[in-house]
Parts: C-alpha cells; structure tokens; sequence
C-alpha cells in the first residue's frame, strides 16, 4: 500500500512502554467502537500485553450484542489497581465513557479517535478527524508495529470500518483512503459478505414493528426539511431493547427535501438523541447544545430530562437551524 496513516511516535512509546492496560470504548456502542475495541485488545495480547475490555454498553444494537460478555461494565479501584495504562478508543470525551471515567482517573491515558467534538481529555492523542472510522486508525497500528492482522482482526476492523462509511456510503471525496484500507482487511481475511449479514440481517419482527412506530410518529418541521421522531419507555416493554436506528436513518434520510433528521430515545434518566445530516449542516455543532458532539453528518447527545420537557427545546433548536 503506497498510502497509508502515520502513527505518532508518542503513541508507540505509549505501548511499549506499559504491560497492561484497559481499552475502553463509548456509551451505547456501534461496531465501529467494538471492532476498535476488540482489535486493538487482540493486537496488544499479540505483543505480550495483558489487556482488559470496558465499555459501559447498553449494547443495544442487534450487530453489536454477541459480544457483550467480552466487556466488563464497571471498574472500581480495586479492579483499577492492576492497570497501568488506558487507551480509550472511538470517543474523545470522558463523559462517553460512563462511571469508569472516575477509577481510571490519573493512570496514563491515550486516546485514539476520530471525533472531535466535546472537551478533550488524556496524554497522548491519535485523533483524525477527517477519517471515517476509528478503525482505520487501528489498522495503521498494526502497519506501524509491522504485524499483519490475523483473518479475525482483519473481520473485526472492516466490520467498525463499514458501519461508519455505510458501506462506504458516507465517504466524502478525498477519503479514498478507506477503499485501500478495506482492500488490505480483504487480503487479510474479511469477508465483506460477513459484515454486511451482521450489520443487516437477523433483526426481529419486533424490531420491524418498532420501526413502524417510530415512522408513524415522525414529525417534518419547516416544510419537511427537519424530521424528528421519538421512541418512548413504553415502546421498549412492548418491543423489546433490540433496536436498529441505522434502518430508520436510512428510511428518514431518503425522504425527499430532508436535511436532518433527530431520532430521540426515551431512558429511564433522561434523553438520548442522535443526528442525521444529509447537507452542510454541522449536526456534531448542535449535539454540544445538548452536551454531546461526534462528525459534522453524524452526532449524539444525552440530556437528563423528561421526554415532554427535551422535546420542545430540541425542536426549537432544530428551528433555529440556518
């Protein structure tokens, strides 16, 4: 490959320089986060490293549920005593990352990224902001440590990369670069049928149901260029925890005239809500009114406020919209 990604030189003393660490991933996390995750765990065991898994979940997504019982949850400081260093991976805020921001406070931390929203936290920073998955920034790892990926990294890594390209629907010109990445995990091994039947097929009929929902409900403000829609606790008892939000993005953003749509999730704390933007409008901008961030066509943000109560001020701010 005559293109590839440079690695800071910090960040490799980094990984040489500790034996054990915990890699940790973000709140709710999408394929993209576990196959980092999972990856870089694997590659750092193949370095003699002892490692361990955390990701404060829910792993709600059907393509991410297998492997929940790899992640620990939590970290108190006694299970905290054994580490010497982090890599937080997918996520460049401590806030992603739930109560375990708190025991790991003051072990040496890196942070491998491709966001760039939220208040930026750790030591040592590989953060891309114009590549389009973090797992291409674990690839370059493995390039940068000259260690081939096995067939089952190779899978895990085009799993995260298709997730956050859309099957490289998403890419912007200039980002050519994923279509090489994704050419050398299919000489390792990846099979590009394999991601796409985890992160398409096996859904329930009750997630389907649940999608209708959610499209009954859809409301179109100023003409149908904004599109908002909300699913509430009563939904998740009468369907299930199972959810596949990237179908309903897909079906919302085909709709004709839309520019953004806001999907809200109802928890038992508050409001999650997530972005969608087909034009020049920087969604990542709009999540930190609400405390969250992510990419200018994509964002999260989580609000601890009743659903009656977030929903007028999230329309509002989708109204004020140039």
């Amino acid at each position: 490959m005559n293109e590839s990604l440079p690695v800071p030189r910090q960040l490799l003393d980094f990984v040489d320089g500790y034996h054990s660490f915990l890699v940790v991933g973000h709140k709710e996390p999408d394929g993209d986060c576990l196959g980092s995750q999972l990856a870089l765990g694997s590659l750092l065991e193949r370095c003699g490293k002892k490692v361990l898994l955390a990701n404060p979940g829910p792993f709600d997504r059907q393509e991410t549920a297998a492997w929940e019982q790899r992640f620990i949850s939590s970290l108190d400081e006694n299970g905290a005593a054994g580490l010497e260093a982090v890599i937080v991976v997918d996520c460049s805020s401590a806030d992603r990352i739930g109560e375990i921001a708190g025991p790991i406070s003051g072990l040496p931390l890196a942070v491998i990224d491709h966001h760039t929203s939220g208040e930026r936290f750790g030591d040592i920073h590989y953060i891309l902001p114009e590549i389009p998955a973090t797992t291409m920034l674990i690839h370059a790892l493995f390039r940068a440590l000259e260690l081939e990926p096995t067939p089952e990294e190779a899978q895990l890594l085009f799993f995260g990369l298709a997730t956050d390209t859309g099957f490289f629907r998403f890419l912007s010109p200039g980002q050519h670069l994923a279509y090489t990445v994704a050419a050398e995990l299919t000489r390792a091994g990846a099979s590009p049928r394999e991601a796409d039947r985890l992160i398409s097929t096996g859904r329930s009929l009750e997630s389907r149901l649940l999608l209708a929902r959610l499209l009954q409900r859809v409301e179109q403000l100023r003409d149908g260029e904004f599109l908002l829609t909300f699913q509430t606790l009563a939904d998740e008892r009468e369907f299930g925890k199972r959810r596949d939000s990237d179908a309903l993005y897909r079906l919302l953003l085909a709709v004709e005239g839309v520019r953004v749509i806001a999907v809200v999730k109802e928890k038992e704390n508050g409001c999650a809500v997530s972005f969608r933007a087909l034009d020049d409008t920087d969604v990542g901008q709009l999540a930190t009114r609400f405390g969250g961030g992510g990419h200018r066509k994509a964002a999260g943000a989580f609000q601890g406020e009743k659903l009656h109560l977030f929903l007028p001020r999230l329309r509002s701010a989708l109204l004020e919209l140039g």
